[in-house]
């Protein structure tokens, strides 16, 4: 099972003074590769809401677990086999309760990452059924190795946290049985493992033209689905449509993304060697 992806209603993220979707796959779409890769259970976290979740489940009810990557006041957490959204902006300890309080599973995704939002060491001190210890999109390795070291007497996961389709399935939990039931039992028993592969650099690129490609898609209305992207666009004003779709188009053509992903990739990876380095003291 993949327990970390994301779809188009993830909405917006943000580096300096860009915004950008962070994520164009539809919920369509990734039940389509999760079914063509055989997976067993495709657990959809979009930020701060379960709307991806609940139309994928329209498709394929025995593969899709509702879920959710919640923004906590001190680090993202995801909930699993959630009925309802849990609110942004609560404390760890709250949002945890709020996901237990519906039989729910909570989780600490990447708890070391360099550019994620996460909770770090007070891991520790939180209800936690589980750690993702294997995220493919953290290149660095670091963050990954912190995570596995520092996870005591919790289940330990693996996840791709895909922002594009073809990234689903790059990281996966492991855990006897099939089904979703099966899965939530083996993460509150502890015998779960982990596998995978770190994201391809290639597939970064791939995701950042993606982007451009729907972007512009949606600017010139060939794109009608109503995810965040096409509510934000409608909001801007004709001349500046214009000009988003030329950048769109001049970025998605030049030699921007494969530049963009090569200088990204080792500040991370820098990122990711100052915190292990002060995780170890040193």
């Amino acid at each position: 099972g993949d327990i970390h992806t994301h779809t188009m209603y993830s909405g917006f993220s943000e580096y300096s003074f860009l915004s950008y979707p962070d994520s164009v796959t539809t919920p369509r779409k990734s039940i389509k590769v999760a079914e063509k890769l055989g997976l067993n259970v495709l657990c959809i976290t979009d930020h701060n809401t379960i709307k991806g979740a609940i139309e994928a489940r329209k498709y394929n009810k025995e593969l899709v677990v509702i879920g959710e990557e919640i923004s906590s006041t001190d680090g993202e957490i995801i909930g699993l086999f959630l009925q309802e959204q849990v609110q942004p902006g609560l404390s760890p300890e709250e949002t945890i309760e709020q996901i237990h309080g519906q039989d729910g599973i909570a989780i600490a995704p990447h708890p070391f990452s360099g550019h994620c939002s996460s909770v770090g060491k007070k891991m520790h001190t939180l209800r936690l059924d589980g750690i993702e210890v294997f995220n493919s999109l953290h290149r660095d390795g670091y963050s990954n190795a912190i995570a596995l070291k520092s996870c005591n007497g919790h289940a330990k996961l693996g996840g791709s946290d895909a922002h594009a389709s073809f990234m689903i399935g790059n990281g996966y939990t492991l855990f006897n049985g099939s089904s979703q039931e099966d899965l939530r039992i083996a993460i509150k028993n502890r015998q779960t493992s982990y596998g995978g592969e770190v994201t391809p650099l290639a597939d970064f690129m791939k995701y950042s033209i993606r982007v451009a490609f729907e972007s512009s898609k949606v600017i010139l209305n060939f794109n009608c689905v109503e995810c965040p992207m096409s509510a934000r666009i409608s909001r801007i004003r004709n001349s500046r449509k214009i000009l988003y779709l030329l950048g769109s188009i001049a970025y998605a053509f030049s030699p921007l993304p494969a530049a963009c992903a090569l200088i990204g990739d080792n500040i991370l990876k820098n990122k990711g060697r100052r915190i292990w380095r002060e995780q170890q003291g040193r």
